[in-house]
């Protein structure tokens, strides 16, 4: 499976670093604009300047530690693009890996990640939601916020801070 999830990884870490286009190597690649908010569990990203280019927000970013050594992020992921969009990973270094698991709780999501249709939000954390099972968390004595990243297909890696609590 982790070789499966690696392959995965690697075709959309080559679809992001390449991009998508019509053979015109000479056109420019889109300026990433992150607005983070002033408060944790807040972040906007857009790619370029038109509504059809990848665009995201993610709002009340959160990670629940359990006595397991296991944990839980949740948030609500919204597209703000015409196109669909993928939410593929979620790392951080205060953990061992991330399992993204359908609504149900009992399913992992396929490799081609989360769909995020457009305008649409996508609540993960929720009990009929979607799920980010964070392994072998590690949070620090006192901490208010952890780092968390965001892989998605079209976007690219996002770095955001999620609220301890």
């Amino acid at each position: 499976m982790r070789v499966v999830r690696a392959g995965a990884l690697l075709a959309v870490a080559a679809l992001v670093t390449t991009g998508c286009s019509d053979g015109d190597k000479s056109a420019p690649v889109p300026a990433r604009a992150v607005s983070e908010s002033s408060a944790p569990g807040q972040l906007t990203v857009k790619t370029g300047s038109t509504q059809d280019m990848p665009a995201v927000t993610i709002t009340g970013a959160t990670v629940h530690p359990g006595a397991d050594g296991e944990g839980e992020l949740a948030m609500v992921v919204r597209n703000d693009s015409t196109i669909d969009e993928h939410l593929v990973m979620v790392s951080s270094s205060a953990m061992e890996s991330a399992v993204l698991k359908a609504p149900g709780g009992t399913a992992t999501v396929p490799p081609v990640g989360v769909n995020l249709v457009p305008s649409s939000p996508v609540t993960f954390g929720t009990q009929d939601g979607y799920h980010v099972v964070l392994r072998h968390l590690n949070v620090p004595s006192g901490a208010k916020e952890l780092p968390v990243s965001v892989l998605f297909a079209r976007l690219g890696m996002v770095q955001l801070k999620a609220v301890v609590g």
